[in-house]
């Protein structure tokens, strides 16, 4: 098996189910996000793997450690919202949370250039670059690609996602909607998922 994304450090057969957390763009496997969602969802041993700005190439790390752990529960924030729903994992339940589906807007509105990562990255780097070739790659990824459905489908929305905005929130809510997703809102969080919208993920997850 391919050894990258420090897949071997949870060579460990875990005593509770696993869950993935994928995180956003500007982000990385130590994201403050997991933590908050290990801690509302302890039923689960959480992995956390390290993905690109290609969404291609982070599909194929994703469905790696897919394959090698299969988790029962998949959750991603932002880009890994959007990669979550293409993610090969059927017989796993799927949570978006404030998914970036029609990425590119979101990618325009934060500009094209250099942009530090906001978290510590693996590989060490500091900083991602947004311009037109990756932006068309992330709309030949939606376009080429066909949603994976999970054993059950949820995204959680923001009122106030301050990167995506409500009426686009709205229109992601509906194009989820019609994939099978069921849709719930949370006035108390903002773009990013926080110990509030974790805990409304479990009380979901408890019904």
């Amino acid at each position: 098996m391919d050894t990258k994304g420090s897949i071997f450090n949870y060579g460990i057969q875990a005593q509770k189910p696993y869950a993935l957390y994928i995180h956003g763009l500007g982000s990385s496997a130590a994201s403050g996000t997991k933590s908050s969602l290990a801690r509302s969802l302890d039923g689960y041993e959480w992995l956390s793997p390290e993905i690109t700005h290609n969404p291609f190439e982070s599909l194929n790390i994703l469905n790696e450690w897919i394959a090698a752990f299969q988790p029962a529960l998949i959750a991603g924030t932002s880009m890994g919202g959007l990669l979550a729903m293409y993610v090969n994992s059927p017989d796993a339940i799927k949570v978006v949370v404030n998914p970036c589906i029609e990425i590119e807007r979101v990618l325009r509105k934060i500009g094209y250039g250099k942009h530090p990562y906001l978290q510590p990255r693996e590989n060490g780097e500091t900083e991602y670059t947004i311009d037109e070739p990756m932006i068309r790659q992330f709309i030949s990824f939606r376009e080429s690609l066909t949603p994976v459905p999970g054993t059950r489908n949820i995204a959680l929305f923001s009122t106030d996602d301050e990167l995506i905005g409500r009426e686009f929130s709205k229109k992601n809510a509906a194009i989820l909607e019609s994939l099978g997703y069921e849709i719930y809102w949370n006035a108390k969080f903002g773009h990013r998922c926080n110990e509030q919208a974790a805990k409304q993920i479990k009380n979901i997850l408890s019904v």
